[in-house]
């Protein structure tokens, strides 16, 4: 039923002016890149920060680099009595280790606080 009434107004409309009944072309537009004037600008990731990581971004911003990871080299002579010791915030630290120098492959354990581990 609703077919036979768009088709009736079409037919008036063609009547009425004389000519085809023609719906405009259709056009696309091209993407463009967003501009930040438009659409605002990034918020600053300081802002939306909490705990842990907004601690260690405000660190970041003062020159402070206790939370980069670091590159320590083990000491050639080591002993039970002397270890190497790895610095963490934490009760846990992640140690990658290199046995022998031709390896192509990392040793990577996890050292608790108070109990020493050998590569």
């Amino acid at each position: 039923m609703a077919q036979f009434a768009v088709r009736a107004t079409l037919a008036l409309a063609k009547r009425t002016t004389g000519a085809a009944f023609s719906a405009p072309a259709a056009t696309r537009s091209y993407a463009t890149e967003a501009s930040p004037e438009a659409y605002g600008y990034y918020s600053d990731p300081l802002e939306h920060a909490t705990g842990r990581e907004k601690k260690m971004l405000i660190a970041r911003l003062a020159g402070d680099d206790r939370y980069e990871p670091k590159i320590y080299y083990s000491a050639a002579a080591s002993t039970k009595e002397k270890p190497n010791l790895g610095p963490s915030h934490f009760s846990d630290i992640i140690v990658g280790c290199m046995s022998e120098p031709d390896s192509g492959h990392t040793n990577f354990m996890t050292i608790r606080k108070g109990t020493p581990k050998r590569c």
